[in-house]
């Protein structure tokens, strides 16, 4: 695995180099500032497969590298790991918001960065067999018909305020769980028989109507502060980072009215019916919010829920 380390401060970079190497990953390239690493970046004839980021560093910090890593096609989905002392939930909302796939404080534990990496490394791995078996994969075209595997895919909608790679929620919340997690809300929204629906159908159509599930989504939260990401199959994890009053019945009649204002349709004319349905925000407990990952999938199991008692209800 190419990885690509970015702090000013060379006693890191140093630090970095010794326990990369003992993990056996020794494919390492260092640099102290933004500027340098975009050079890299640019000029690299084999793309990074990881970075690795300090927040603090002069001129262009390490939130701004972020977005701008994640502004080249090429590293739209490359794994971003933070490493800095900056714990302040702030920073945290900032890196994941720009585009942050993981986030360790400093002083880190090296067996915590071990770990890290490997689960990094194996999404490499996995990402380019996937690539492997098809090359052409970003480049679907309307006729080729979408498998249950791909809508099961937690496939990222690019270009939708406060969407981020579901993973990288995960790790956000058990990030926040570690600092400040006051006032933090999580609920799931989901469109029935997404599946069933879709099965026929291209992959063109599917991901478009998820794209346009997630700016409803999106739009109809504003102006509350926000994270949203896609599960795979038309359902959604939705993060209120402030909490706040969100009247369900109200946000999902937004959320409704939007998609049919778009008159979808699928390719052959027949029009698209979309009816998202979500679950209520819930405050999870610190200790709940450690476990990311069962924080997310108990939003959404709570959405089909209400799913069904809606579809049982007279």
């Amino acid at each position: 695995m190419k990885i690509l380390a970015v702090d000013d401060d060379p006693i890191i970079l140093a630090l970095l180099n010794q326990v990369l190497q003992v993990a056996g990953f020794k494919n390492l390239t260092v640099c102290e500032s933004a500027k340098h690493a975009l050079e890299l970046i640019n000029d690299a004839n084999v793309p990074f497969d990881c970075f690795l980021l300090d927040i603090q560093m002069p001129v262009t910090d390490g939130i701004q590298l972020t977005s701008a890593i994640r502004e080249m096609p090429a590293h739209s989905k490359t794994p971003i790991l933070m490493i800095t002392a900056m714990s302040d939930r702030s920073y945290i909302d900032a890196a994941f918001a720009a585009g942050a796939s993981d986030y360790i404080t400093k002083p880190f534990e090296i067996s915590e960065i071990h770990s890290r990496l490997r689960l990094i490394e194996e999404l490499v791995a996995k990402r380019k067999q996937s690539e492997d078996r098809n090359p052409v994969a970003s480049e679907h075209g309307p006729a080729e018909t979408i498998g249950v595997d791909s809508m099961r895919a937690r496939w990222t909608p690019s270009q939708i305020d406060n969407v981020i790679d579901y993973l990288a929620l995960e790790n956000y919340l058990v990030q926040v769980s570690r600092s400040s997690p006051v006032g933090l809300q999580v609920f799931g929204v989901v469109v029935p028989d997404m599946e069933q629906m879709f099965l026929a159908s291209s992959q063109f159509e599917y991901q478009t109507a998820v794209s346009d599930i997630a700016w409803a989504i999106s739009d109809s939260l504003k102006p509350l502060d926000f994270f949203i990401a896609h599960a795979g199959a038309g359902q959604f994890a939705v993060v209120l980072k402030e909490g706040g009053s969100l009247d369900v019945e109200d946000f999902q009649a937004r959320v409704r009215k939007k998609l049919s204002a778009l008159k979808l349709q699928y390719c052959d004319g027949r029009p698209m019916i979309l009816k998202p349905v979500a679950g209520h925000p819930r405050s999870p407990q610190r200790e709940a919010l450690r476990g990311g990952a069962n924080t997310l999938a108990q939003a959404i199991l709570e959405a089909s829920s209400s799913a069904e008692q809606r579809r049982s209800t007279p």
